[in-house]
């Protein structure tokens, strides 16, 4: 365990230095802090025992150790994202089978890595590992550009946001420019405090959403692919709806920091407000499951 804890320590200084995806480290800090607050009693004693440390990492930290250790397993690349081959704005719509390549997916992953989080078989380390996949990928799922597969999914399309041109595409404008934007913050990581920005925006979010009513969410943990597929189709249709509305010719034209922004913004806090929501609702069905497994293992030893 001491190893894979000064395993972790690595690859969290190293993300420093990496380039970042999916929400940037803002977005899934902020999914999981906000999702900390709908866990049950079970559901953060299954985080909590799964994710002890004595490094001082709660559970934001998990959120953006996927992001880091694909830079030293690669395989786990594609599982960030599915390459819906539709032609926004025209149609949007994501097929599991013709979408999810040999090498795995977003949807793929979450199956896989929710049938691990209880899987006796498996050592303590793999499971631990599962739940932050879990984390992680229950973020990106909401991204609408992770769940594209137009121009790579937004990377090939060249554009500028606010006085940021020479690097920016639209892939990372919706990573880490909008999230930004919202929060005040600078782009630049370097000159952040991205935890305390994400737990900030944690508690906007909870407070802002405590009279809505939440509505019954997927919660088939023993079916996770009819969820994950749920939820990609929903993100998926924002494509159409807003991220490509205009077409590409016009957001290569524009300013994004603008008009663009202004609906984009809320749009990105939904998506992070539904994924805290859905992540806390899956993290405490996968705590009810292991209960029960639990107490069934008693009963038939007893």
């Amino acid at each position: 365990m001491r190893h894979f804890l000064l395993f972790f320590a690595l690859l969290h200084f190293c993300c420093i230095l990496q380039p970042i995806s999916g929400w940037g480290d803002v977005g899934h800090r902020t999914v999981a802090y906000l999702a900390a607050k709908y866990l049950t009693e079970e559901g953060s004693q299954l985080v909590k025992d799964l994710l002890s440390n004595d490094e001082g990492y709660d559970i934001s930290d998990a959120a953006t150790w996927a992001d880091t250790v694909k830079q030293k397993r690669p395989y786990t690349r594609p599982w960030h994202y599915i390459d819906a081959l539709d032609n926004p704005p025209d149609s949007c719509d994501v097929a599991y089978e013709a979408d999810c390549s040999d090498k795995g997916c977003i949807v793929s992953a979450i199956q896989n890595m929710t049938h691990r989080v209880n899987d006796d078989s498996v050592d303590d380390t793999q499971r631990k590992e599962a739940l932050m996949f879990l984390i992680h990928f229950l973020g990106d799922v909401h991204q609408p550009l992770h769940v594209e597969g137009t121009a790579r999914g937004g990377n090939a399309i060249k554009v500028c946001f606010d006085s940021r041109c020479a690097q920016e595409n639209l892939h990372s404008i919706w990573d880490t420019d909008i999230p930004h934007k919202i929060n005040g913050l600078k782009h630049s990581l370097k000159h952040n405090d991205e935890k305390d920005a994400a737990a900030e925006w944690a508690e906007r979010l909870y407070t802002d959403n405590q009279k809505r009513t939440l509505i019954a969410e997927c919660s088939e943990i023993l079916k996770p692919l009819k969820c994950a597929m749920q939820w990609v189709k929903e993100t998926n249709r924002l494509n159409c709806e807003f991220v490509f509305k205009n077409g590409i010719p016009w957001l290569e034209r524009n300013n994004l920091g603008e008009e663009y922004y202004e609906g984009a913004a809320p749009i990105v806090s939904e998506q992070i407000y539904k994924a805290a929501v859905r992540l806390a609702i899956w993290i405490n069905a996968l705590a009810a499951e292991r209960i029960s497994r639990s107490r069934n293992s008693f009963v038939v030893q007893g």
